[in-house]
């Protein structure tokens, strides 16, 4: 299972200083299944069947503008997927001609089928993906949106839509229960329609499910277009939502536009002071060994290079910073020991390169906050989207995680070389060691034709 609960009943440490640094060696990769389009998240089931979810390409139906592409059109399709990995290897697909929003007519930045999870009974819960302004996506929520009317800051980003100018996609944005030998859906809860009725982050009215974890009765959602967290029970009968945090930095950061060119609503807030508000744009999610979520950030516009966070949200439900430094965050995991390893898109800000082929790495923080850097750029996670730990006890990523059949699976044999202190560490170890072994969450983007003038957006 992706993100395992631990109980923490003790806890030990020394530091590198006294306990020095173990001997290494040089990660390798090995494919276990490419040709994947848009690749987001790997898992396994139950009986340790490899499973890699596949957005699709979209199609040649209804488009709406994304913040995802910097407002570029997406379209909607019946491309997507969910790929089983035989024994032998050969990807087998199921839940074939899933509904798909991607652009076109290049197939990149894939939304639909996010990631797959399974309870400790073996059944399976399917996450699906939007990428857009959820009152675009059917009939219920256009009504429903125009109860609840977008903000007028948003109205040039997504004008309204018109019955027979809907995605017709209202699989998207979703938490399902999926019978994976019928096909069969059962819905537990529906991002779109929460996110126009309650906007948990209270910004911009979007919705893109993208990382799913299973522990004990409860999923945790972290959606990338709302910025926000989410806990619901497996029955859907209970949920809740946490927002998280924009982030504020130095307008001096923002690159230079042409003459005439304004930022569009919505995709940063210009603060008093010289200073902006980044939309967090939240990806990854783990429960830790002290039962509470963490949250990691891939950051919005314009995207800079370590400025990415990783929340941890305890019994409280106020989202707390972890740690930071970090860039362009797609998913965590803890290993057995209570390493959170940190998959990271790209090393350096998105702006810098093609989406497709982008270096991206894996960072481990031990439980006294060290950061050791298992595959660093350069190495061949380009553009990595999705992490787990299989039953062998090895890492398995999805890379490549932007375009038609570029994708793969890799798994990670080996160890890696540079170790990089965390300044708190010690204020770490003593949070980590305070809290309670119990479960708990507890209380746990743009305008105009920007994609004309700069590189695509983030990938969620």
């Amino acid at each position: 299972m992706k993100l395992k609960s631990f109980a923490l009943t003790s806890l030990t440490f020394c530091f590198a200083a006294i306990c020095g640094t173990p001997s290494v060696q040089a990660a390798s990769l090995t494919t276990i299944v490419d040709g994947v389009s848009n690749a987001r998240g790997v898992s396994f089931g139950p009986d340790g069947t490899l499973y890699v979810a596949e957005p699709g390409i979209g199609g040649n139906g209804e488009c709406q503008a994304s913040p995802s592409t910097l407002f570029d059109p997406i379209c909607a399709g019946n491309t997507g997927s969910l790929v089983k990995v035989t024994p032998g290897g050969q990807p087998q697909r199921l839940l074939t001609n899933f509904q798909s929003l991607a652009e076109q007519p290049s197939g990149n930045q894939g939304a639909g089928i996010q990631d797959i999870q399974f309870d400790s009974l073996g059944n399976a819960y399917l996450l699906t993906g939007f990428a857009g302004y959820p009152g675009n996506r059917d009939l219920e929520t256009l009504t429903l949106g125009g109860n609840f009317p977008i903000p007028e800051q948003q109205l040039a980003t997504f004008p309204p839509s018109t019955p027979d100018k809907v995605l017709n996609t209202p699989l998207l944005a979703q938490l399902f229960k999926v019978d994976l030998n019928t096909g069969e859906l059962d819905s537990i809860f529906d991002f779109a329609k929460y996110e126009i009725t309650n906007n948990p982050d209270g910004g911009d009215v979007v919705t893109n499910p993208f990382d799913l974890t299973i522990d004990g009765d409860t999923a945790y959602v972290v959606d990338g277009g709302g910025n926000a967290a989410y806990k619901i029970k497996l029955d859907g009968t209970e949920s809740q939502a946490i927002g998280i945090p924009k982030k504020v930095l130095s307008a001096s950061i923002l690159p230079p536009l042409p003459p005439g060119l304004e930022l569009p609503p919505g995709l940063i807030d210009i603060l008093p002071g010289g200073n902006i508000a980044l939309q967090s744009v939240s990806t990854g999610g783990a429960i830790g060994p002290d039962g509470a979520l963490y949250v990691g950030e891939y950051t919005g516009f314009p995207y800079p290079d370590g400025e990415s966070r990783i929340f941890r949200i305890g019994e409280d439900g106020n989202p707390e910073v972890f740690l930071d430094g970090f860039t362009h965050i797609t998913d965590l995991t803890f290993d057995e020991q209570g390493n959170l390893l940190v998959l990271q898109f790209s090393d350096a800000s998105q702006l810098t390169g093609d989406l497709r082929f982008l270096p991206g790495s894996l960072i481990q923080v031990a439980p006294d906050l060290t950061r050791t850097t298992l595959v660093a750029a350069g190495e061949g996670l380009e553009s990595a989207a999705g992490i787990d730990i299989g039953p062998d006890g090895k890492i398995y990523i999805t890379k490549r995680g932007v375009g038609p059949e570029l994708g793969s699976v890799v798994r990670v044999d080996g160890l890696v070389t540079q170790k990089v202190p965390e300044p708190t560490s010690i204020l770490g170890l003593v949070a980590l060691a305070s809290v309670g072994a119990t479960g708990a969450f507890a209380k746990g983007k743009r305008q105009h034709k920007l994609g004309e003038l700069l590189p695509k957006a983030e990938i969620v």
